[in-house]
């Protein structure tokens, strides 16, 4: 996989050169897609990877964007928190009532010392 430019060079693309610097972008993106080698989660990269690029799109400039893509990581970030505080939650979303699963609750003894 490729490496990112350092940050300066990076500005002076942005500055003078928009779209190398997008063509990179893109090729780095899709380099990250292309080494998942499960083909789900990288259905689900593609799927993010379009996200991302709608909400660039459809921003009035690239500041909106950045904005547009910050919240949309808060948004994720406070579900992922909400998956770790109440994941019975998650799985109630998931699962339906219609749909129960059995589970076995082993018990562990408490070892003698």
């Amino acid at each position: 996989m490729r490496e990112l430019p350092d940050f300066d060079v990076l500005v002076n693309m942005a500055r003078h050169n928009p779209k190398a610097l997008e063509e990179l972008r893109s090729r780095l993106t899709q380099q990250v897609v292309e080494a998942q080698p499960d083909p789900t989660k990288q259905q689900r990269l593609r799927g993010l990877a379009f996200q991302i690029d709608m909400k660039r799109q459809k921003a009035r400039n690239p500041m909106a964007a950045t904005i547009r893509l910050s919240e949309m990581m808060c948004w994720k970030l406070a579900e992922l928190n909400r998956c770790f505080l109440k994941p019975e939650d998650v799985l109630d979303e998931i699962i339906p009532e219609s749909q129960p699963f059995k589970v076995s609750v082993l018990e562990f003894k408490k070892p003698q010392h």
